[in-house]
């Protein structure tokens, strides 16, 4: 898939992969954690988040990503699906990040959902909430819960909205300029 010797892209799969199981193991051994290590993981988490955000939006909203467009790929179809990959990735951690997040919070305050939350409620409760479904059987009642799910909502927005349509026009504007006499056809 990659051209030359350069390995820059290897690496960043082995770090998104490594970074992606410890985020999906998280809402199930947080709870095990020594308590003076929840700074820690706060602070992990709105990285992860903060990352995401400024990553997605100087590639797509600024169009300033060189990586997204770096000559080692062999071809537009490699580098969307590099892409491709790289975006699940993303997703899959920001979403533990939330589920992690959860358990946390359900872990210190027990009343902070409608019921404690377990490793794979949070997980359940994160995907729910990501994908804007919201069957109403966990619910936050505290506060810092609220601004967490109200968080995980604004950031759905944000996928939705800014990133899908960036993957879209860098895929399709890669496409356009590989064949610029290929004209769009007018509708009927």
């Amino acid at each position: 898939m990659l051209k030359g010797g350069e390995y820059i892209f290897l690496r960043l799969e082995a770090m998104m992969v490594v970074l992606t199981v410890f985020c999906a193991t998280l809402p199930f051994w947080i709870d095990r954690a020594p308590s003076f290590l929840y700074p820690v993981f706060y602070a992990f988490f709105v990285q992860r988040i903060v990352e995401f955000v400024i990553v997605y939006s100087r590639n797509f909203i600024l169009r300033r990503g060189r990586i997204y467009s770096h000559s080692q790929f062999q071809s537009d179809q490699h580098r969307g699906v590099w892409l491709l990959l790289m975006f699940s990735l993303s997703l899959l951690q920001i979403l533990m990040v939330f589920a992690s997040w959860t358990r946390l919070i359900s872990f210190t305050d027990t009343n902070a959902f409608t019921r404690p939350l377990t490793g794979l409620d949070s997980i359940y409760f994160s995907a729910v909430t990501f994908l804007t479904i919201g069957y109403g059987d966990i619910a936050p009642l505290h506060s810092d819960a609220k601004l967490l799910m109200l968080a995980e909502g604004f950031l759905t927005y944000f996928v939705l909205v800014v990133v899908i349509n960036g993957l879209s026009s860098a895929h399709f504007g890669a496409r356009q300029l590989a064949d610029p006499e290929e004209k769009p056809q007018e509708p009927k």
